[in-house]
C-alpha cells in the first residue's frame, strides 16, 4: 500500500498529512519528491502530521533526516506532529528525537512557527 500524502497550506505553512507505511521504496520516494517540490519555494515551513503512519523502517527514518537537513539548509523549518508511541519510540531508539521539533497537534505546530 503506497503512502498517502495529503498536502494543504495555511498562512504560508505547508501541512503534509501522511497515511500508511513510511518504508524503503515507493513510499519514501514519494515523500522525498513532495518535499523537493516544496523546497522550490524560499525558506519553506513544513509540518508533517504522522498520526496515521502505522509503521516506519530505517529508510523512513532516513527520509525524515534527509528532509530535515534539506529544509534547514534552505533556511526553512520542519515540525513533526501527532507522533504515535511506536514512531516516537523508533526516533528515541535511533537517538533522533532531539533533532526534530515535535508538537502534539497540527494546530500547535502551526502556532509554533
Amino acid at each position: 500500500m503506497p503512502l498517502e500524502i495529503t498536502q494543504r497550506e495555511v498562512n504560508g505553512i505547508y501541512l503534509l498529512a501522511l497515511k500508511g507505511r513510511l518504508v524503503l521504496g515507493e513510499e519514501s520516494n514519494g515523500l522525498r519528491t513532495t518535499i523537493d517540490n516544496l523546497l522550490e519555494s524560499d525558506a519553506p515551513r513544513i509540518v508533517i502530521n504522522l498520526e496515521h503512519v502505522n509503521y516506519v523502517d530505517s529508510a523512513g527514518l532516513g527520509s525524515l533526516i534527509e528532509m530535515h537537513r534539506k529544509i534547514k539548509a534552505k533556511g526553512g523549518g520542519i515540525k513533526l506532529c501527532n507522533l504515535g508511541p511506536n514512531l516516537k519510540r523508533a526516533l528515541e531508539i535511533a537517538r533522533l528525537l532531539p533533532i526534530f521539533e515535535t508538537c502534539s497537534s497540527e494546530t500547535a505546530a502551526v502556532a509554533s512557527f
